[in-house]
């Protein structure tokens, strides 16, 4: 493992050290290659932490949840509608479903590609830190063009490229739950992490819903928080080994297309997986992403009023999934088990999704919040880690994650985009909420078929 890596493990747990693992796996064949890469990430995976490391991951992956996505729930979910109705744009929900779509279809893609093309560096920084630091720059970089340029066409694809590199930062990050961190510790991280895309997503609304009419000082300031947040985990979790002493990647086109093919061989729990958070997330951004379109036009707020629904639902939210992520994380760890929590946590957001759906009062949607937050609190505790305990090869963690991400990618276009299309069909966000919680019912069902974990 070298220098950089010997900080990972307790002396009395390291037996034989990860680069002695990576040299003795390595091999000029294919098979040598990929069990060589399996092997040595299996050593350095399953090696215990001590408690100075363990909390030093735990605090980058918090801190990666909230600087990631604080900037850009205020982007999406305040400042840039509230840009399109300052505009007089004819059609705001239309184009923020535009904007959901089109930008996912990217980030999609752009998920699978920084995902395969990190398993594959071999980098004397690591796998993933390159790509962690330059991907948030860029993205930031990005985000903050959107309140310069000035077409709505213009403003959709700085978005895109926001999109783009955020999925740079994102795929590495992810992918070092596997590649770094011990099974027994994964729920706390996953928990971590969940926990602080939780609190972004609550401060995100509160800091936008306080800065609804100085937009363009708000997505700067989301653009700066986010471009340093590579650079920030980077630091603070203990240093990457370098990936140099791994076998070398197999080049030619026919490797390449094999790198970014889907797992086809024990993959069934995989694929189960994915379906489940897509239908999960799907019916989360139904509601999240209109949460300011609610508050006008189903309950009949106006941008004041909502400003301040929005503000006390967000740290409704954030206090619930505080309570909830501290709880579940350690609690599942303990206990071994995922699908049974995530199953809960889908149930108490559908309950939530029906209090708003027969009261359209500002107080059911801050009991929406409450139930929200805790269930996404409980999910975002065990959600990575039912992922990481589901993926078929550790070698090709970054992009089997990559493709597990894409339903959250697709989950968060396609929600925005069901809404859109029940609202122009019906005039109705009251069908919204109903439809959401049937969708979250269906994603518990292939969670619970899920057999590889418990």
């Amino acid at each position: 493992m070298g220098e950089c890596g010997r900080g990972l493990v307790s002396k009395e747990n390291m037996g034989m050290s990860a680069s002695q693992s990576i040299e003795a796996g390595h091999d000029d064949s294919t098979s040598g290659k990929s069990s060589g890469v399996e092997g040595a990430l299996h050593e350095l995976a399953n090696q215990t932490i001590g408690v100075a490391q363990r909390a030093r991951f735990l605090f980058g992956f918090l801190l990666c949840g909230i600087l990631w996505y604080a900037p850009f729930a205020a982007a999406i979910g305040i400042l840039l509608p509230q840009r399109f109705l300052d505009d007089g744009v004819g059609n705001p929900t239309a184009l923020v479903a535009q904007l959901n779509s089109i930008g996912a279809f990217v980030a999609l893609a752009a998920n699978l590609l920084w995902g395969t093309l990190s398993d594959r560096s071999r980098s004397r920084f690591g796998r993933r830190s390159p790509f962690m630091v330059v991907g948030a720059a860029l993205a930031g970089l990005f985000l903050w063009l959107t309140s310069v340029v000035g077409s709505p066409a213009m403003i959709i694809l700085c978005w895109c490229g926001a999109q783009l590199f955020l999925n740079m930062l994102l795929a590495p990050f992810l992918a070092v739950l596997s590649d770094r961190v011990p099974e027994n510790n994964r729920a706390s991280m996953s928990a971590a992490y969940g926990l602080g895309v939780t609190v972004g997503q609550s401060v995100g609304q509160i800091v936008g819903a306080q800065l609804i009419h100085n937009l363009g000082f708000g997505i700067l300031l989301s653009g700066v928080l986010l471009g340093v947040t590579g650079l920030l985990v980077v630091i603070i979790w203990p240093k990457e080994p370098s990936a140099q002493n791994l076998p070398a990647a197999n080049e030619g086109l026919g490797s390449l297309i094999k790198a970014f093919t889907p797992p086809t061989k024990n993959c069934r729990d995989f694929y189960l997986a994915l379906f489940g958070r897509l239908f999960m997330v799907t019916s989360m951004y139904m509601i999240v992403n209109y949460q300011l379109y609610i508050l006008q036009k189903y309950i009949g707020l106006d941008a004041t009023g909502s400003a301040a629904v929005l503000s006390i639902t967000a740290v409704i939210i954030m206090i619930a999934s505080l309570i909830a992520s501290a709880v579940t994380g350690p609690l599942s760890d303990f206990i071994q088990r995922r699908k049974i929590l995530v199953i809960g946590a889908a149930l108490i957001i559908a309950v939530g999704f029906l209090i708003p759906a027969f009261f359209p009062t500002a107080w059911a949607m801050y009991a929406w919040a409450g139930l929200y937050g805790f269930g996404y609190g409980v999910y975002n505790a065990c959600d990575q880690a039912l992922n990481v305990d589901v993926l078929p090869s550790k070698a090709e963690a970054g992009k089997d994650l990559g493709i597990l991400n894409l339903s959250n990618t697709v989950g968060q276009m396609a929600g925005p985009v069901a809404t859109s299309l029940i609202v122009m069909a019906f005039g109705s966000y009251q069908l919204a909420f109903l439809i959401g919680a049937i969708v979250l019912a269906v994603s518990c069902v292939f969670i619970a078929i899920i057999r590889k974990a418990k």
